[in-house]
C-alpha cells in the first residue's frame, strides 16, 4: 500500500464550515473555469440544444459515461436536480445540483484526508472505509484507488474525486459511495440470480442477508396456502382434486391451517440465505485458484453454474432436517386432535425413527437443485434476450420485463424438475419402520408410476405453478424496499 503524495496538491485545512471558495482552491480554479465546465457537461448532456434535460436524455448521458442504467441513477438524478418538479432540468436547476454536489464531496474529501494537503492516500482511504464499518484487502483497495485514479500516481486529488462522484445522485456518505464503486465497477456476468460481489465479506453482507430474508419471508407467508395445498396434493397415492384437499385443511384448523408449518418456512429463510451466499463466493475463490486466475468472475458461466448449484446443495443439506419437520406439520393427519409443536414433532422423529429419518428424500432433493438451476438460468436468459431483440428493439429490459421472463422460467424449471419435489416429499412425509414405507427413492419411483401413473409425478403441480407468480412479485418488491431502507441502493 506504499505511494507518494502528489505535487502541486493545493493544501486546505479543515474548516469548520465549507464554502465554494474552499473548492475552487481545491481545484485550482476560477469562478469562470468552473462555469465554463459546468456548462460543458451541462451541453454534453442536452445533445438536442433544448435548453434543458429529460430523463431520456440524461440515461443516455449516463449511458455513455459507463455509469450502470439498471440501478435507476437517472431516475434519481433528475429527481435530485428537478427543484420545480416539471420533469425537466433547466441549466440553473443543473448548476445548483452541482453546486451542492461539489460541496458535499469536499466535505467527506477532507474527512477522509486527514492530513489535508490535498489528496487521498490508499491507506487514508482504508481507514474510512474501516471505520465505515468496510473491510476490504488490499487486492481491493488497489482496484478502488486504480479506478478513481486518472493518472495513476497511487493517490486520489479532489478532481479525481470529484468526477468520479459527480453525478452520483444519493448522499455521498463513505458506505453509499463503496457502494457506488462496485456497480460503476460491475461485471456485467450475465445471471440474475447471482450473489452481488463482495457480499460474503463486507458491511453490505448482513444488510443484503436482512432484506432478502425479509423478502422471501414475506414471500413464504403470503403464499403459505398454496404451498399447503401443494404439499397435500403431493402425498396423495389416490386421485388428487383440488377442492376436496382445500375443504380438508379448512376442516382440519380454518384458515390457520393453510399457514401450518409457515413459521418453520420463515425460519429457514435467513440461515439458508447465510449459507447458500457463503458458500458461494468460497466456491467462486476455489475455482478461480484452481485455473490460475486471481479474479472471481473469470471462472465463466460453467464455473458460476458449478458453484451455484454446489453452494445450494450445501445450503440445502444444512436446513434439510428443517424441511423435513416443516413437510411432517404440514401433512400431519389430526383428527380432532391437537397438532405436536415444532420441539415435539422433532424429538418424536429423533426418538421413533432415529437421526438419518431427518434426511430422508435429500438425495432427490439435491438431484433436482443443479438441472433446475440450469433450465432456470438458460430459460431466462434466452426469454431476456428475445424480449431485447424483439420487443424493446435492443434496450435494456426494465423490471417488469425481467419479472416477467424470471417467472416464465421459473415456472419451466419447476415444472421440469416436479417429479423429484413429489418423490422427496412423499419420502419426508412417510414415517420409516412401518410396513408401508418406501424403501428408497427407486420404490417411490416404481409405485407411484406403477399406482398413478405419468400423472401422479406431476400432483399439486397447479397450486404449485400459481406460487410463481405472486412469489416471484411480493419478493420482488419487498426486497427491493428492503434494500432502500437500508440504503443498499
Amino acid at each position: 500500500m506504499e505511494a507518494k503524495k502528489k505535487n502541486g496538491g493545493n493544501p486546505v485545512k479543515k474548516a469548520g464550515s465549507v464554502t465554494m471558495e474552499h473548492v475552487l482552491l481545491a481545484l485550482g480554479e476560477t469562478k469562470e473555469d468552473r462555469e465554463q465546465r459546468i456548462r460543458s457537461l451541462f451541453n454534453f448532456f442536452d445533445v438536442k440544444n433544448s435548453g434543458y434535460l429529460d430523463y431520456a436524455q440524461i440515461e443516455a448521458g449516463l449511458s455513455a459515461l459507463n455509469i450502470p442504467s439498471e440501478y435507476k441513477y437517472a431516475k434519481d438524478l433528475l429527481n435530485v436536480c428537478d427543484a420545480n418538479k416539471d420533469g425537466r432540468v433547466d441549466y440553473q436547476e443543473f448548476r445548483r445540483y452541482m453546486d451542492d454536489k461539489e460541496l458535499e464531496l469536499y466535505r467527506i474529501f477532507q474527512a477522509i484526508d486527514v492530513e489535508h494537503n490535498g489528496s487521498i492516500l490508499p491507506e487514508e482511504l482504508y481507514h474510512a472505509l474501516l471505520k465505515a464499518g468496510i473491510e476490504i484487502d488490499d487486492e481491493e483497495l488497489a482496484r478502488f484507488v486504480e479506478r478513481v485514479d486518472k493518472d495513476n500516481n497511487g493517490v486520489i486529488t479532489f478532481e479525481e474525486w470529484r468526477d468520479f462522484l459527480l453525478l452520483y445522485p444519493h448522499e455521498a456518505t463513505i458506505e453509499n459511495i463503496y457502494h457506488y464503486l462496485e456497480r460503476v465497477c460491475l461485471v456485467d456476468i450475465g445471471e440474475q440470480a447471482v450473489i452481488p460481489e463482495g457480499i460474503s465479506k463486507h458491511v453490505h453482507a448482513s444488510r443484503y442477508l436482512i432484506a432478502g430474508a425479509v423478502a422471501g419471508a414475506t414471500s413464504r407467508t403470503a403464499t403459505a396456502p398454496l404451498d399447503r395445498l401443494k404439499v397435500l396434493l403431493q402425498v396423495q397415492t389416490s386421485r388428487a382434486q383440488i377442492m376436496p384437499a382445500i375443504r380438508e385443511i379448512w376442516r382440519q384448523g380454518g384458515i390457520l391451517a393453510f399457514f401450518r408449518g409457515n413459521g418453520l418456512n420463515v425460519v429457514k429463510v435467513a440461515p439458508e440465505s447465510a449459507i447458500r451466499f457463503h458458500t458461494y463466493e468460497m466456491l467462486k475463490k476455489f475455482i478461480a485458484k484452481a485455473k490460475g486466475d486471481e479474479e472471481m468472475d473469470s471462472i465463466g458461466a460453467p464455473g458460476r453454474l458449478f458453484a451455484g448449484g454446489l453452494a445450494g446443495a450445501v445450503a440445502q443439506t444444512a436446513i434439510y432436517p428443517m424441511d423435513l419437520v416443516k413437510t411432517r406439520l404440514q401433512t400431519y393427519a389430526c383428527e380432532g386432535g391437537k397438532v405436536p409443536n415444532l420441539r415435539t414433532m422433532s424429538r418424536d422423529i429423533l426418538v421413533q425413527e432415529g437421526p438419518r429419518a431427518f434426511f430422508r428424500g435429500l438425495v432427490p432433493s439435491l438431484l433436482g437443485i443443479i438441472p433446475y438451476a440450469g433450465i432456470d438460468l438458460a430459460a431466462y436468459e434466452t426469454f431476456k434476450d428475445m424480449s431485447k431483440k424483439h420487443i424493446l428493439r435492443d434496450s435494456e429490459p426494465g423490471p417488469l420485463v425481467q419479472l416477467g421472463c424470471g417467472t416464465v422460467s421459473g415456472a419451466l424449471g419447476a415444472t421440469c424438475v416436479y417429479p423429484l419435489q413429489v418423490v422427496r416429499t412423499r419420502m419426508q412425509a412417510q414415517r420409516m419402520n412401518t410396513e408401508t414405507a418406501y424403501k428408497g427413492m427407486s420404490d417411490v419411483f416404481k409405485k407411484t408410476f406403477q399406482h398413478e401413473g405419468f400423472r401422479g409425478f406431476y400432483k399439486g403441480l397447479f397450486p404449485n405453478l400459481l406460487k410463481v407468480v405472486p412469489s416471484a412479485s411480493i419478493t420482488y418488491m419487498v426486497y427491493e424496499a428492503m434494500k432502500k431502507s437500508l440504503a443498499l441502493e
